[in-house]
């Protein structure tokens, strides 16, 4: 998930990096990683601590030409110095200064613990008996053009069905509160589960229904359980599963399923689990 950050709206606090909190979410709910800026005497520093059980990859990026200056590992709930430097001139001057050179993002994942298993065969993430058609494959016209979304697969669910977990890993992350369906405005606004393997790549199961997750955040899964109700949330025009597995960096990797090795799913076609 990669987001930017203004730096100059830190200050010396602590914010969320999604900015706001949105209509729909819960207080309760922590973001990523958490920003603060430090000051001692000369010396400023901005802290990056994480609130994620997922090790997440930092990046600073010059604002004039986008070129990427360093790049930093933030492990799962631990905290690191992004920025150190000696300063006299007021925060606001300092901060202004920042904010017009320097630009933050991140992603979950770092690329020095992801090693993708391209050879690894997925479980079908539906119920077994039943068979379910694939509306949208790898490269898929709709909006499986792009590097986070290339290799994903939309599996025609219905509101209600339930969601199994298609590889062991660990839950990193909950989405269930989001309520409405619709257009671009909603693409953030889709329910999810976010579940890490084994070899660092990161499984996502998208457009759950509200309160539809039967799995926690910290919790281990096994492949075949149940985690999760499919729903109708975020941008979509129907009830589906988005299913995408990704390396560093967000960009999605080729999935395969057993039964159905290197064979690349169609659209249009369906399919089922087979013993």
């Amino acid at each position: 998930m990669k987001i930017y950050l203004i730096i100059l709206l830190l200050l010396y606090t602590s914010i969320n990096s999604f900015g706001q909190k949105k209509k729909d979410e819960p207080t309760s709910y922590k973001d990523d990683i958490n920003f603060d800026w430090k000051r001692d005497n000369d010396t400023l520093r901005l802290l990056a601590k994480s609130n994620s059980l997922a090790p997440i990859q930092i990046y600073i990026h010059s604002r004039k030409d986008n070129v990427e200056l360093n790049s930093f590992l933030l492990k799962s709930k631990d905290s690191i110095e992004i920025i150190k430097l000696m300063e006299k001139k007021s925060d606001s001057i300092f901060k202004n200064q920042i904010n017009d050179s320097l630009k933050i993002s991140y992603f979950l994942g770092h690329k020095s613990l992801i090693k993708p298993n391209l050879d690894y065969l997925y479980r079908f993430p539906f119920k077994k008996g039943k068979k379910y058609e694939v509306s949208q494959s790898f490269n898929g016209r709709t909006s499986h053009r792009s590097e986070r979304s290339k290799y994903a697969i939309d599996f025609q669910l219905n509101v209600g069905e339930t969601i199994y977990a298609a590889r062991d890993g660990l839950v990193i992350k909950v989405i269930d509160w989001f309520t409405k369906q619709g257009g671009k405005e909603l693409i953030n606004a889709a329910n999810r589960i976010l579940i890490l393997h084994e070899d660092g790549t990161i499984a996502s199961y998208v457009h759950l229904n509200y309160k539809g997750s039967f799995v926690k955040e910290g919790q281990q899964v096994i492949e075949g359980q149940k985690i999760g109700i499919s729903g109708l949330t975020g941008f979509t025009n129907g009830p589906h599963l988005h299913f995408v597995v990704r390396k560093e960096n967000d960009i999605a990797i080729p999935i395969y399923f057993k039964g159905y090795n290197k064979i690349i799913l169609r659209k249009g076609k369906r399919y089922k689990i087979k013993d």
